[in-house]
């Protein structure tokens, strides 16, 4: 019996929703949208009736009525981001560097996030490929100093540039920090060498400091630049070229310097022949 009005249940119920399916299917005719969800537009210029006739709302003649002011207009008078001197200048070739902070990295040296042992070499290329900097990286990186009373992390880094007080505390540790040069092409070779190697066949070279700022900069002691650490890079040429450039201001012409140093050895004119001995 009880199974009898089980089946019986089920189909009073499955009447039941037939019918409510039914009766739902009358309501979609009456479907509307929310009250202040669509909002009509004004019929301008269609009688004096409306309100919004003949001119349009615009009222008569003038610079409004015939189109639109702009916003920094004043009158004819003089504007007023023009009534001010230009102060200062923006350099052109002004480099934006990726910042870093020392905590950050001490946080990815606690989780194991950095793929190095101690004593191994944190490079832009390890940065990337760890997740220590995201996004595009224009420039280069620089290393700032920011939580420099927690850092113990046992690496040398090589970056672009770093803050005095980050160079402090990395040599503290005992370890390096060396501030290396980018192009934008070189840095690309240096983070994604692989994709140089497939579509060209090769991997450009780092290109050398050509601006005097850049080798200044690269150069300095106290910003740990890599062009000390191998001298035949770049400062070798400078200095062979001043040498030459101290030479012409002397104020003597090349075929004089030439003589200068030319061999004051005579030969006798009466001999015709003369021995490769006294050459």
């Amino acid at each position: 019996m009880f199974s009898i009005g089980q089946t019986l249940k089920t189909k009073v119920m499955n009447g039941v929703n037939l019918l409510t399916s039914i009766r739902n299917i009358g309501y979609m005719g009456y479907l509307k949208p929310n009250d202040g969800a669509v909002v009509g537009y004004k019929r301008l210029g269609r009688g004096q009736a409306s309100g919004l006739g003949k001119t349009s709302g615009r009222g008569q003649k003038g610079q409004k009525a015939r189109g639109k002011v702009p916003r920094w207009m004043e009158g004819g008078q003089t504007p007023y981001h023009l009534r001010f001197p230009i102060i200062g200048f923006k350099r052109p070739h002004k480099k934006e560097y990726h910042q870093l902070n020392l905590d950050r990295i001490q946080e990815f040296w606690n989780t194991n996030r950095i793929p190095l042992k101690e004593g191994g070499l944190l490079d832009i290329k390890v940065m990337r490929e760890c997740g220590l900097i995201t996004g595009s990286i224009k420039d280069g990186v620089k290393i700032l100093g920011n939580g420099a009373e927690e850092y113990n992390v046992p690496l040398n880094i090589e970056a672009s540039r770093a803050s005095d007080k980050a160079i402090q505390i990395i040599e503290k540790l005992n370890h390096t920090f060396v501030a290396r040069y980018f192009t934008k092409l070189g840095l690309r070779a240096h983070l994604n060498p692989d994709l140089f190697l497939l579509k060209k066949g090769y991997v450009p070279l780092q290109a050398r400091p050509t601006h005097r700022r850049d080798i200044e900069f690269y150069s300095n002691p106290e910003k740990r630049g890599y062009l000390l650490q191998d001298t035949s890079l770049l400062l070798d040429h400078l200095k062979a070229n001043t040498t030459k450039t101290t030479r012409k201001s002397d104020g003597k012409s090349a075929l004089a310097q030439q003589l200068e140093t030319a061999s004051n050895k005579k030969y006798n004119s009466e001999v015709k022949f003369v021995s490769f001995a006294d050459l």
